[in-house]
């Protein structure tokens, strides 16, 4: 599970509607002591998700030493751009970024996204919940990273 002051469990109706069937599931999440968060448009969490989660996957895939990808200066400095460029396009295309916090991706200067990045991902936190999917997951994570891509491409081709 991962932490709440990172992400805690998150979901939603589709349609962004409170209903009976979001009451329970949060009362069965507050029952369990598990932190949870309702949002509203899921589909623009899961796009700010995509925004963060598929350049660190990258990341990894593109060192040279993925175990230790934090000692690779270009790879965080890439990294962190690509990011801070993600939150822009999906902020310039009205995408609401969900939650508020990735905001900071967007107005964050380069260098200090980097030196974020570079604590995480040398960090126990960055083994566990970030290394170890990208690594066990490297199929999915190539399909995320392309439809991404592919759905910010079509967003801004029809704006």
């Amino acid at each position: 599970m991962t932490p709440q002051i990172i992400q805690p469990t998150t979901f939603g109706e589709i349609d962004g509607h409170k209903s009976q069937r979001l009451s329970e599931l949060s009362l069965i999440f507050k029952k369990s002591g598990i932190p949870f968060q309702i949002v509203n448009d899921m589909h623009e969490w899961q796009l700010c998700h995509l925004a963060m989660v598929v350049p660190i996957a990258d990341a990894y895939y593109e060192a040279e030493n993925p175990k230790e990808v934090w000692k690779e200066d270009t790879v965080m400095l890439k990294t962190a751009r690509q990011m801070k460029n993600n939150f822009k396009q999906l902020y310039d295309l009205g995408i609401h970024l969900s939650p508020w916090k990735m905001n900071l991706f967007r107005i964050a200067p380069v260098r200090i996204l980097k030196t974020g990045l570079t604590i995480t991902f040398k960090s126990n936190f960055g083994n566990v919940f970030m290394y170890q999917h990208s690594m066990n997951a490297p199929d999915e994570m190539r399909q995320l990273h392309m439809q991404f891509y592919q759905y910010i491409g079509k967003q801004q081709n029809h704006n």
